[in-house]
């Protein structure tokens, strides 16, 4: 009798602590740990004592035990990978441990803005946290206006070959159907005048009618006369140009000098570059700002002198 209620007490204290394990088990399960959005980036072969410690750094607070239970109860084996990720509030150490081994990794996103200069472009890359690597001075024109997309520690050097594929790509394509008898001897000076263009406007139909405005110059030997050549050489805001530095011998500067500068002046887009592809054939020589986003253009430089008188009015008017 006493064995048998011996035996009966075991199995009461056994359920018991089925039960409590059980409950105590749920708790963890369901307990929401994480009270803000969190990104962490989990790096390869860092071990899960670790990883809490990183968690707690960032306000996480994760009891071993309670981790390696989780993992241990879980269908699958429990091997994170590593990569940067977000762990959203509320999450709980499940919600934590399925995003370390079965989420996309979080991929970030850096724009090349159209007619971007190459010390802005140098920055934009050094400022990015998310990328890697040291770079040195770039040229200008050769990397495509874009939005790329990465994953945190990716290399800037990889991203800079990539966009000047992809800017490749599309100046080869476009100089395989340019026009017979084209004034622009190569792919070089075909993203000179390109960049030139992408400073003047960023409207396609506007960019097709400065583009016949320099080509016509350029065939009748005559200078460019570009105040966003001028600007980039001196480095300063076009509005800034005086009529000293008209006359300043600066390579850049194509009121002194004929012909088109000695480099690109900016990163020109698709629709710079198809205004060459698909440059309009026009009798215009000049063009000046409308006041409006666009530009009025003109055959002599009489109309010109008045199209400059209209923009200064509208500029006094506003």
């Amino acid at each position: 009798m006493i064995l048998r209620n011996k035996l009966l007490l075991l199995i009461i204290f056994k359920v018991f602590l089925i039960y409590i394990s059980y409950i105590y088990l749920e708790k963890v399960k369901i307990e929401k740990i994480v009270f803000q959005d969190t990104y962490y980036l989990l790096k390869k072969n860092t071990n899960q004592e670790k990883i809490l410690k990183q968690l707690k750094l960032k306000k996480i607070n994760i009891e071993y035990f309670k981790w390696r239970i989780i993992s241990l109860i879980r269908e699958d084996h429990f091997v994170p990978k590593a990569g940067e990720y977000l762990i959203k509030k509320n999450s709980t150490i499940q919600d934590i441990q399925d995003i370390f081994q079965n989420e996309k990794t979080i991929v970030r996103n850096f724009k090349l803005v159209e007619g971007t200069t190459s010390d802005d472009l140098k920055k934009s890359l050094l400022e990015n946290p998310y990328l890697s690597g040291k770079i040195k001075s770039l040229k200008e024109g050769i990397y495509k206006p874009d939005t790329y997309y990465f994953k945190y520690g990716y290399s800037r050097n990889k991203l800079l070959e990539r966009m000047k594929l992809a800017q490749d790509k599309i100046l080869d394509n476009i100089w395989k159907n340019k026009p017979k008898n084209f004034i622009l001897k190569n792919k070089e000076e075909f993203l000179i005048l390109a960049s030139i263009i992408q400073s003047e406007t960023g409207n396609l139909n506007d960019s097709k009618l400065v583009a016949s405005v320099f080509i016509n110059r350029l065939k009748k030997n005559m200078k460019l006369q570009s105040d966003v050549t001028l600007a980039y050489g001196l480095n300063i805001n076009g509005q800034k140009i005086t009529k000293n530095m008209l006359k300043s011998d600066n390579p850049f500067n194509t009121y002194f000098h004929k012909g088109l500068p000695p480099t690109p002046i900016s990163y020109p887009g698709e629709n710079a570059l198809n205004s060459l592809k698909f440059v309009k054939k026009t009798d215009f020589f000049y063009f000046v700002s409308n006041g409006r986003g666009g530009h009025r253009f003109s055959k002599t430089y009489s109309l010109h002198k008045k199209n400059i008188k209209l923009w200064k009015n509208s500029i006094s008017k506003d």
